[in-house]
């Protein structure tokens, strides 16, 4: 999905993913995968991280009617234990809480830091994402990334790729849906985020 120049003018608002994005999540998740492997295991653990994410979003797509927001932390929870299921993989309590927390451990990518600072001189730059505020506050101190706003799934109480997300950027931004633009490397987020504004 590309913008047109016309478009890229009225943008006031650069709407950015976070976990793929902005940082590396397959590193330090499949590294904490990797470091609580059970000896002598033989499974691919880049792949395992990959079909914990794609569980992630199958768990939230099966409770879409659901009025309950689960918090991120019960989400992980519960998708790893589906992946986990029929593997024979069994990982203590204090492992799985460590394999939980690995989602945290966001990497920014080499150029992000700068790319930032130098969008944040002519646009609002905001995450858009379903992680935490806690997990994103303190992935971006680390990472010494700058935001002018922090869009978390528990402050919204939806996870992407529900509408009621990117409408709250919208809402709370005081902008109209033409000025903003949904910058992620998902096309499920770009998608899901053409129904409301720019990608």
């Amino acid at each position: 999905m590309g913008l047109s120049e016309e478009q890229l003018k009225q943008a006031k608002a650069l709407v950015f993913d976070y976990m793929g994005t902005v940082t590396d999540w397959l590193t330090p998740v499949a590294t904490a995968l990797i470091a609580t492997a059970p000896k002598g295991s033989t499974v691919d653990w880049t792949e395992f991280a990959h079909r914990w994410r794609k569980e992630f979003f199958i768990y939230l797509e099966e409770r879409a009617n659901s009025t309950e927001v689960l918090p991120l932390h019960d989400v992980y929870d519960h998708t790893l234990t589906r992946c986990q299921t029929g593997t024979g993989i069994e990982w203590s309590s204090e492992q799985r809480e460590r394999l939980i927390r690995s989602w945290s451990g966001l990497v920014a990518w080499e150029d992000s830091r700068e790319g930032l600072q130098r969008l944040r001189q002519k646009y609002l730059v905001v995450i858009l994402s379903n992680g935490s505020t806690r997990m994103l506050i303190d992935a971006s101190k680390r990472n010494k990334l700058e935001w002018d706003m922090t869009f978390a799934s528990d402050l919204i109480g939806a996870y992407k790729p529900f509408p009621k997300t990117y409408q709250e950027v919208i809402r709370v931004l005081q902008l109209q849906p033409s000025e903003c633009v949904m910058v992620a490397a998902h096309a499920y987020d770009l998608e899901a985020a053409a129904t409301q504004y720019v990608t």
